[in-house]
């Protein structure tokens, strides 16, 4: 069955891309020059919480190593998070759409790749999450079930890992969720899908953006597999 190419009330609330990689040169170092790389497009610099932190805590705790320091955005509101071995590029929200978040995304991994910097990339990560206003246990194809009897699922949060496309797939999918809106909390529910592959070789810089393609379709096939017909219409999806 074929995914839509676009759903017109897109629940999307977080889109990252994220890369872990080896560089060449020293951690410290690693910031400066791909800010410099990017500073027409992307201006504005955030210090992140964690250099609040004395830098031997977070050599120590392996918990920080793939953590982002710093922030910067472009006037439009796109994000790229630098840190020593990670690179985490967001889409704005409203979601504006694969095609432009892409475009960002090659561009931006082109101005690192042209830096030659990265010794090899050892992770990707493509996530979405997407927010729902009501009990989303109601519209999708998972049934919960104690002793063969199906359970109307409060508070309730599922967890599973999936293997498909060569990709090892999270997915949790929620109903106790909270998203803040101008300061104020809307309970609803959220499908949080990450899917992401480890790489051994340098065989990623060759062939990145076929990668990230593959990972982001795996995403909107195990999403869109996820909705009950009734509900994926109601969301008004196009195909063309």
């Amino acid at each position: 069955m074929e995914n839509p190419k676009k759903i017109e009330n897109c629940p999307i609330v977080d889109s990252v891309i994220e890369l872990r990689f080896i560089s060449k040169i020293f951690p410290n170092a690693v910031f400066g020059l791909i800010y410099n790389s990017l500073v027409n497009e992307y201006p504005n610099v955030e210090k992140l919480p964690i250099l609040q932190l004395p830098e031997q805590l977070r050599d120590a705790d392996p918990n920080f190593k793939f953590k982002a320091h710093y922030k910067i955005t472009s006037k439009d509101g796109f994000v790229v998070q630098i840190g020593p071995d990670v690179i985490i590029i967001g889409a704005p929200n409203p979601y504006s759409g694969w095609v432009e978040f892409s475009n960002r995304i090659y561009f931006v991994i082109k101005q690192i790749h042209n830096l030659n910097i990265i010794d090899k990339v050892t992770r990707l990560g493509v996530r979405y999450i997407n927010f729902f206003d009501d009990n989303i246990f109601d519209k999708v194809n998972i049934n919960i079930s104690i002793g063969g009897n199906s359970l109307d699922p409060k508070n309730t949060l599922f967890r599973t890992e999936i293997k498909k496309n060569g990709y090892l797939n999270s997915l949790q999918v929620a109903n106790n969720a909270i998203q803040m809106i101008k300061g104020k909390p809307n309970h609803g529910s959220i499908i949080d899908i990450d899917v992401f592959k480890e790489y051994n070789t340098g065989e990623f810089k060759d062939f990145y953006q076929d990668e990230i393609e593959k990972a982001h379709n795996t995403e909107k096939e195990i999403f869109f597999d996820l909705l009950k017909p009734a509900f994926l219409k109601s969301l008004n999806p196009t195909y063309k």
